[in-house]
């Protein structure tokens, strides 16, 4: 517990408050949720929040954010809590008297509710909720572009089952639908196995099976492939399909021999084992995606790779790819290499300075290619940590329609370690790094705010596109500065509040 929320405990229980107002907006087909604290005068187990008077039509939930443990620095071995995970009709079990515990409040807005204020409990403190006379289209209809990467091998391991049979695909449902609901672009396939070597706590293995045969020609099996495309599309996320990767960490690559037989080979761009690993493939890929259907929607994707790899890679790729999309994420100016054709570039937020915009994004977007950008285990601030302050969240969420660029990347949406809901640390990452929801479904509250973000961002782009308020959203998109925010000490709460004020003005 930090000293602020400290503070606001002991200034709450020396005034009495047992309940408050709290005034929030949302347009008509929105899902908005918001938290807020209440002091505990005393233990009370068995409290339960509820939320009471809820309009016909609305549909809400209620919760109590859970505090998870973590390391405060990898291998520091100092243990601090976060309240992070969202658990929804929760039931206090135990809680000290004078720490707050933090409400979360989710609630969907017909699409057909009328406009004004309407007023319900949540956890005994009054809201009201004022309906802007705006609809916000379904998130599979937003123009957002979010790439969160999954992890089907985690869930796998969590539940015990086999990778890809009913029982994995029934316990990764819930997961994939809630990504959808934050406007999910991107399903994450894998080409071979450990396309990051095994950075995760969980290695990922691969959807496609190389066999190579006694005459050293080599057949592929896409069964997993495509019905796991089938399974991310039926959830509600894409159209897009990331496939990683033909630069893989270290460049080794796999297959099996005709027997079963493992087969490791190091393909290095530009080499003989590159060429005889990745030509037959991309050939037989190609056809395969055309008569799935699949061939517009495909990018061959990297991550982090050194420009005379891209050169190399991106190269092959014309030359037997018949057209296919590339994707990476990197930082680098493509600006400098024009020979490279990327039709989905993000870069690392430090690179996106006025110069990188001022030379890359009229030109990438009259060509019709995705330029988004990417926050990893760096920087320190803003981020989307564990110990990150909500409003960094929201800030992440919102950073590309101030800048206007497409969308966000970022590992991962559920690379968990060992289990997550009660110790978050894992190897070199800050807690928090690797995901953003908790085997059930449960969400973080990380994730509320990213989605919040990405929601304002998304009624950004709709009345810039109006052009009714331009030097109104001009002056607010001016105040969304990365080097001012990444300074310590910044509060970016304020920044959040104006921002919902400005989107949600009527």
């Amino acid at each position: 517990m930090n000293k602020m929320t400290v503070m606001m405990a002991v200034a709450l229980m020396a005034a009495g408050v047992t309940a408050r107002t709290h005034e929030v907006s949302a347009w008509k087909g929105e899902t908005l949720a918001f938290e807020f604290e209440t002091a505990v005068e005393k233990t009370e187990i068995g409290f339960q929040p509820k939320l009471e008077g809820l309009p016909a039509g609305f549909v809400g939930k209620i919760g109590l954010a859970r505090p998870v443990k973590f390391e405060r620095q990898p291998h520091s071995g100092e243990f601090i809590t976060a309240r992070d995970r969202v658990e929804w009709n929760a039931k206090e079990t135990a809680l000290a008297a004078g720490c707050p515990r933090l409400v979360v409040v989710e609630v969907k807005v017909p699409a057909s509710a009328k406009p004004g204020t309407v007023t319900f409990k949540a956890s005994g403190d009054e809201v009201k909720l004022t309906v802007v006379d705006r609809v916000l289209p379904p998130a599979k209809e937003w123009k957002y572009f979010l790439d969160l990467w999954q992890h089907p091998w985690a869930v796998s391991r969590w539940e015990n089952a086999k990778p890809f049979s009913k029982a994995h695909y029934d316990a990764m449902r819930p997961l994939w639908t809630a990504l959808a609901d934050c406007g999910q672009k991107v399903l994450t396939t894998t080409l071979t196995k450990l396309p990051w070597n095994h950075q995760c706590f969980d290695g990922y293995d691969t959807m496609i099976r190389h066999i190579r045969k006694a005459d050293g020609t080599w057949t592929f099996d896409y069964s997993v492939f495509d019905e796991y495309v089938a399974f991310g599309k039926s959830c509600g996320i894409g159209p897009y399909i990331a496939c990683y990767t033909m630069v893989p960490w270290k460049y080794f690559v796999y297959g099996e021999t005709e027997d079963g037989k493992e087969l490791k080979i190091q393909a290095n761009p530009g080499t003989k084992e590159f060429e005889d690993y990745w030509k037959p493939f991309l050939v037989d890929f190609v056809k395969h995606l055309k008569e799935k259907g699949w061939f517009e929607q495909t990018y061959i994707s990297m991550d982090e790779r050194a420009p005379e790899d891209m050169r190399k890679i991106s190269a092959f790729i014309v030359k037997y790819g018949e057209g296919l999309k590339i994707a990476t994420a990197g930082n680098f100016d493509p600006s400098t290499m024009p020979d490279l054709k990327l039709q989905n570039y993000s870069p690392v937020i430090d690179t996106v300075t006025d110069d990188f915009l001022a030379k890359n994004l009229e030109q990438r977007r009259a060509a019709g290619f995705i330029t988004t950008y990417y926050v990893c285990c760096v920087p320190h601030q803003p981020n989307t940590f564990m110990d990150s302050p909500l409003p960094e969240s929201f800030w992440i969420g919102f950073y590309p329609a101030a800048k206007g660029l497409d969308g966000l990347l970022r590992w991962a949406f559920n690379s968990w370690p060992y289990d997550p809901r009660h110790d978050a640390s894992f190897g070199n990452w800050r807690a928090g790094d690797t995901y953003f929801i908790y085997q059930d479904a449960s969400p973080s509250v990380r994730l509320l705010e990213l989605r919040n973000g990405i929601i304002a961002a998304e009624k950004f782009r709709i009345l810039k596109e109006e052009g009714k308020r331009d030097a109104e959203l001009k002056a607010l998109a001016a105040k969304y500065d990365y080097f001012q925010a990444r300074k310590q000490g910044v509060d970016l709460a304020p920044l959040r509040a104006e921002t919902l004020k400005v989107v949600n003005a009527k």
